[in-house]
């Protein structure tokens, strides 16, 4: 009786895969005995996911289809700063000249009395004059002789404390000298030299005829290339006067002479322009500029735009100008982040003495606006040349040497077009393999499995993106030979590897186990195509992948092999044998909704020597029938009895364990692809009719 009950439960066993855990404690172990016996054995349900290993990339749907997924959010990375790099920009050198010095317009008199020039008479004559002199002292008018020519003496003046030069090197100008006659008579004739005191240089000659007493005339010369010094001379070369006539009797010819009375030389400078000299330097415009400075970039750089994080503009400069020179720089495309134009001051002084000089302004929120000037940045100069106290030396060669640098730019935004670079992708490992679906069968076809890489471009210039990515098995390598992927700027761009544009089937067929990628990324593969390259800094571009892999699949032959343990019970008990077992019937019920063909071998066999003792065929798990879209129509219902032979019933008591065989088929013999859902279920009914032999 008490090998029925062990019976009973062997069969439970055997007849459950290892799959379908079924609780057992529950079976009654007291049963009554008939010759004809139907025991309950198995009474089951289980789902595909029961069916499936573990892991934790598998994922469901909404309407519950199985796919597994692997996903990394970023496999390779290209920052911005490898993009683009504005360097320190090389100075860029302006050479000023000073240039002429404008000489403020000047005038400065000589004058020269009736007893000065009558010194520098023929004694004579000299003498006569004294004598009318001193008769119209006291009579209030006097005869006076007439001068015939002759020359009337050298006369020198020095230069009032508030003339600004000491001498000059005039390249243009004007010199006139106006003739005052403060005589009461008439000067017939006047020839003049005007002459340098210090070197006695001629600056130029003046002649002059008939000047009325009390009026005046003028004369003006032009001077170029000719020095002229802040004291002159006069030298009357050539002087003539009819004096009060030829009859010194006649009362009323006399003349009201004093020994004080005089002609007045006034010298005036006029639009004069020095070349050099030694000058109290006036207040006045200097040189003026404007330059072009070229950005130094990479070629086919072209930059727009530029808003700078950080960065300087330097200034070197040198001076051999004896006075400070206001610079004024104004850059018309650099502006702060009020919109103000850059603008700044420099006070330049000789630096004989000191070497050369620096200074910086930073540009730190300052923004270039190149649009009208691609990577040319206009600068204007202006100066102003600050007066002097004392007389300083000077020539118009006197320069000023400034370089202009821009250093340690930062930029926070760009655009433009920045040009064709490519970086390389160093080789690196995919974290993801492809065991668990060996796990499910080593011979599965999916049918839509999807290599999906992700690039999120945050830099707004268009890529492409070559990937080369292999599959390794032991020595053997695949090339997935996937599509080039285009990422445009500032958009998450997605290309999808297939089994239509990849070698994606024979790569997952392959079922590598390590995935090595590497590539390059070349930025506007197109070249310039107008389109406008922008970049913020600290952006970048992640590279991403996803491998969906969809269990819409066809399977082939697919082998699974469990293994039940079997136990008949103590091996020294006597009433433990087939001899009270006349035979045996398994009644089998199965509803199928998986859509895979499934045949079942038992095989029966010893654990020690793994020989096989007997085994049965069970043809029982057709696939159900499933629709155009994969999915599952009804279950498939199968029944079967199934006899035992004596000798599977002897094997069944000399067995230990039970070997279950699967040979598993996708539906429509291999032909149609099906598609696996959590919601599909697999029901199995097994019992047991027994025939026996058992005495009371």
């Amino acid at each position: 009786m008490n090998n029925v009950k062990k019976l009973a439960v062997i069969f439970m066993l055997f007849s459950v895969v290892s799959c379908m855990d079924e609780d057992i404690s529950n079976i009654s172990n007291s049963i009554e005995i008939q010759p004809n016996m139907a025991i309950p054995i198995i009474h089951s349900t289980t789902t595909l996911v029961d069916l499936l290993p573990e892991d934790e990339n598998m994922s469901f749907d909404d309407d519950g289809f199985i796919r597994i997924i692997y996903k990394e959010d970023s496999i390779a990375q290209v920052s911005s700063d490898t993009l683009l790099v504005i360097e320190d920009q090389d100075p860029t050198q302006e050479l000023f000249s000073l240039e002429a010095i404008d000489i403020d317009d000047f005038q400065t008199d000589i004058n020269v009395n009736l007893s000065e020039l009558t010194d520098n008479l023929e004694s004579d004559l000299a003498e006569d004059i004294d004598i009318a002199i001193d008769y119209a002292e006291t009579n209030g008018s006097a005869y006076f002789p007439p001068i015939p020519s002759q020359s009337g003496g050298v006369y020198s003046h020095q230069a009032s404390d508030d003339l600004e030069f000491e001498y000059v090197l005039i390249s243009q100008g004007e010199l006139s000298i106006e003739i005052i006659n403060n005589f009461a008579f008439e000067i017939t004739s006047l020839e003049l030299e005007l002459i340098n005191a210090d070197n006695q240089d001629l600056v130029g000659q003046f002649s002059f005829n008939s000047i009325s007493a009390g009026t005046s005339q003028v004369q003006s010369i032009n001077l170029g290339n000719q020095e002229l010094y802040s004291d002159l001379e006069i030298d009357i070369v050539e002087f003539s006067s009819n004096g009060s006539g030829s009859n010194p009797l006649d009362p009323s010819s006399f003349l009201p002479i004093s020994a004080s009375d005089d002609m007045i030389f006034s010298i005036s400078g006029n639009s004069i322009q020095a070349s050099g000299g030694s000058i109290k330097f006036p207040e006045q415009e200097g040189p003026s500029d404007s330059l072009i400075v070229d950005m130094q970039l990479d070629d086919g750089v072209e930059i727009s735009h530029i808003d700078l994080a950080s960065g300087a503009i330097v200034y070197n400069y040198e001076s051999s100008v004896n006075t400070s020179i206001q610079l004024n720089i104004e850059i018309p495309s650099l502006k702060d982040q009020f919109q103000m134009v850059f603008s700044e001051t420099l006070e330049i002084n000789n630096t004989q003495f000191t070497g050369p000089q620096s200074i910086s302004f930073p540009l730190d929120n300052y923004s270039f606006d190149l649009s009208e000037s691609v990577n040319q940045i206009q600068v204007n100069y202006s100066s102003q040349i600050m007066g002097s106290n004392t007389f300083q030396s000077f020539s118009e060669n006197d320069q000023i040497q400034i370089d202009i640098s821009m250093e340690n730019l930062e930029f926070s935004y760009v655009e433009g077009y920045f040009g064709q670079i490519e970086q390389e992708i160093e080789q690196d490992e995919m974290d993801f393999d492809f065991s668990v679906l060996d796990d499910i069968a080593p011979n599965l076809y999916l049918e839509t499995p999807n290599l999906r890489f992700t690039v999120d471009n945050a830099i707004g210039v268009p890529f492409r993106i070559d990937l080369d990515v292999i599959g390794v098995n032991e020595n053997e390598t695949i090339s997935l030979d996937g599509p080039s992927i285009n990422a445009v700027g500032q958009v998450s761009t997605i290309t999808n590897f297939t089994n239509s544009n990849s070698q994606l089937p024979d790569f997952i067929a392959m079922s590598p186990s390590q995935i090595l990628y590497s590539g390059s990324v070349l930025s506007n593969p197109s070249g310039n195509m107008g389109v406008l390259n922008s970049i913020t800094n600290g952006s970048n571009i992640e590279i991403g992948f996803e491998m969906d892999l969809p269990l819409h699949l066809r399977l082939e032959d697919a082998m699974r092999t469990d293994t039940l343990a079997l136990d008949f019970g103590d091996e020294n008990d006597d009433t433990s044998g087939p001899e009270y077992v006349d035979s045996v019937i398994l009644k089998l019920h199965t509803e199928n909704e998986f859509p895979l063909d499934i045949d079942l071998m038992i095989l029966f066999t010893d654990s020690l020597s793994g020989l096989v003792l007997d085994s049965i065929d069970v043809e029982l798990l057709d696939a159900a029938e499933v629709d155009e879209e994969g999915r599952t129509i009804s279950a498939n219902i199968y029944d079967s009895n199934i006899v035992l032979n004596s000798g599977q019933i002897d094997a069944l008591f000399n067995s230990n364990r039970a070997l279950l065989n699967m040979k598993i088929n996708s539906y429509d013999n291999q032909n149609t692809a099906v598609k696996l859902y959590t919601d599909y279920e697999f029901k199995i009914a097994v019992g047991a009719i027994l025939e026996l032999n058992i005495e009371e």
